[in-house]
């Protein structure tokens, strides 16, 4: 309906600038030549040219030879020629203003066809600049929807075939899917997804439809179908909005093939890192727990078999022994489970508002047996404010860290555990005055079962306490690292954001 109505409205147009070069003609025919008014009428066309389409073009280059006949061929006001000549006049204009107008008309088509294509790369780069770095389905989906609906100015929805159930033929049930809530929408779905051409609102085939289908498909196999609704009834879908949205369709299908085999790969890339990281941890616990268990075993052996001639003090040493080694197997056996919930991401964190000062002491006392030979120094900024943070694993942090610095330093070394505010953040740091880490293994020390070896060392580990150390951190919005500058020993640095003030009611409880 709209188009008819535009091409009336060129046709009047078309007559209007022949009117116009008319009356400019009339105006001044006393001081014009037939050739001079026969170039006004050529500009004319030009003009019509370059506005309207060819049936308007070509109907202003015929009024513009009756227009001359009539108004400036003597006798004026008839289409009477008493003069041949002028014939030849009216048909070598007619010719060159009927070429001028197809000119015009073909040069104004380029002009349009090099815009539409413009906005159409345009349309299909904007698209691709944005899935560039989406690699799942659903986040896909959702991208392409709304360039859909952005190209066509209607609402438009995205259903993939191999989320719907299938019919007794073995095709979608498009009933089943989100907005087919009525027949006309699902028969024009079922169509395009058969044909694999675009059926419907703006369509060559039932372009009266509610909605265009445009099937979505790759070079192997039909996808789905992505429906764009007409919101009112006189709503129209120009041909170049189809051409984009049907553009479009094209890239979605091949954006939804790469999704799909990302997808995967990133799934088969997750099983063989959970494959890599359990047989790590079987190689692990074999490794590192049959030192404690040997320890145990003879340490048992020996009691079992004891017949009365180990003094009380020896039963006592086998029993602390045992004892000793069987934390130890539980410290490494707890490490590792930690290591799978921050690998496995199901590091849950509870974070409250804290004093750091009393999760620092509850983790000194966890390991206070084993820092009987390290004098422990402690040094917080008693202007230190409460800190949001789940004090079980922020306590994990500190054991974990206090132990490295027991087990890579000698006996009778200092610790200490420092704090201050450091902008919107608590910066912590440990540190000892062990051998230190070798140059270069800073990050390195953060990776799962790296190990130093160094002449202080008592006891081997897992690997795993610091890897642990920068999930927990990480968990808590916070960086640790180790400073290099800071020496001699090693100084492990972390920090724990402090996010917004928290309320009255927390800052005045009493610690």
């Amino acid at each position: 309906m709209r188009e008819s109505a535009a091409t009336r409205f060129e046709y009047l147009l078309a007559a209007l600038i022949v009117a116009v070069a008319t009356g400019v003609g009339v105006l001044f025919r006393a001081h014009l030549g037939i050739i001079d008014v026969a170039m006004i009428y050529l500009l004319a066309v030009v003009v019509a040219g370059s506005q309207v389409r060819s049936g308007p073009a070509f109907l202003t280059a015929a009024l513009s030879v009756a227009a001359l006949d009539f108004f400036f061929v003597p006798p004026y006001y008839t289409f009477n020629v008493h003069d041949s000549r002028y014939y030849l006049t009216f048909v070598v204009m007619l010719v060159v203003a009927l070429a001028m107008s197809r000119l015009t008309t073909l040069i104004r088509q380029q002009a349009e066809d090099a815009m539409a294509n413009e906005r159409l790369t345009a349309a299909l780069y904007a698209f691709n600049q944005e899935i560039a770095g989406v690699e799942t389905r659903d986040r896909l989906l959702a991208v392409a929807a709304s360039h859909l609906s952005r190209a066509a100015g209607a609402p438009a929805d995205i259903v993939l075939a191999d989320r719907l159930p299938r019919d007794d033929q073995g095709l979608p049930d498009w009933s089943a899917g989100a907005g087919f809530d009525n027949l006309d929408a699902r028969l024009t779905a079922s169509r395009a997804y058969q044909t694999g051409e675009a059926i419907g609102w703006g369509s060559a085939r039932y372009p009266d439809a509610d909605a265009l289908a445009v099937p979505l498909s790759s070079g192997t196999g039909k996808l789905g179908v992505a429906m764009i609704r007409r919101e009112a009834p006189d709503q129209s879908l120009d041909e170049q909005a189809r051409r984009t949205v049907e553009a479009l369709g094209g890239r979605i299908g091949l954006a939804l093939v790469r999704a799909e085999a990302a997808e995967r790969h990133e799934a088969a890339r997750v099983e063989l890192e959970t494959e890599r990281l359990r047989t790590e941890l079987l190689s692990s616990l074999s490794h590192d727990l049959r030192t404690p268990l040997s320890t145990i075993e003879g340490a048992a052996s020996s009691l079992v078999q004891d017949d009365g001639a180990t003094a009380p003090a020896g039963r006592l040493e086998l029993a602390e022994t045992i004892l000793e080694e069987s934390r130890r197997m539980h410290r490494m056996v707890g490490n590792l489970l930690d290591m799978v919930r921050v690998e496995g991401g199901m590091l849950a964190v509870h974070q409250t508002w804290q004093p750091l000062e009393e999760v620092v002491g509850v983790a000194l006392s966890r390991v206070d047996d084993r820092l009987a030979n390290h004098p422990v120094t402690i040094r917080l900024d008693p202007a230190l404010p409460l800190v949001p943070i789940d004090e079980i694993l922020i306590e994990q942090v500190f054991i974990n860290l206090l132990e490295n610095a027991i087990k890579h330093t000698a006996p009778g070394t200092p610790i200490t555990i420092a704090a201050k505010v450091a902008g919107d953040a608590v910066e912590v740091e440990v540190s000892d005055q062990g051998a230190g880490i070798p140059p270069g293994q800073e990050e390195a020390v953060f990776e799962r079962f790296y190990r130093i070896t160094s002449a202080e060392t008592a006891t081997g580990g897992a690997g795993l306490g610091l890897t642990i150390c920068r999930g927990i951190v990480a968990a808590h919005g916070g960086r640790i690292w180790v400073d290099p500058g800071a020496t001699p020993g090693t100084t492990v640095r972390f920090t724990l954001p402090l996010g917004s003030v928290p309320p009255p009611d927390v800052v005045e409880a009493p610690t």
